[in-house]
């Protein structure tokens, strides 16, 4: 995260949509807010587990992707509601994250483990 005269500049936080869409000031407003709330929460993720944070089109799911593991550690951590992502669980969800990332981390190895065995 980087502050200067009041602009915040993420390189770890991203809206997350299916399709394009018109920015509103609703949604700019909200997207401020959460910087606000959770930005430094959000930058500790980013710099000290090498995730992004996407926020979906509606503003109330957050998913994560590791930067070496992408968005496959989805299948062990599920989106986690906006009301949820809280200072006083960001303990469970950096706990919650590891896990996935060690558990991705294992399917990546037996999946080029037996890789390796059909060449």
């Amino acid at each position: 995260m980087n502050i200067q005269k009041n602009n915040v500049n993420f390189t770890g936080l991203y809206l997350k949509t299916n399709n394009p869409m018109a920015l509103s000031t609703k949604t700019v407003n909200k997207m401020s807010q959460i910087v606000k709330e959770r930005g430094g929460f959000i930058n500790r993720l980013e710099k000290e587990e090498n995730t992004d944070v996407f926020i979906n089109e509606t503003l109330d799911k957050v998913s994560l992707r590791h930067g070496k593991y992408g968005q496959d550690i989805q299948k062990y951590i599920k989106p986690i509601s906006l009301r949820a992502f809280t200072a006083k669980n960001e303990e469970k969800i950096i706990k919650t994250l590891r896990e996935a990332v060690k558990k991705t981390e294992n399917d990546w190895y037996i999946a080029d483990y037996s890789a390796q065995l059909h060449m």
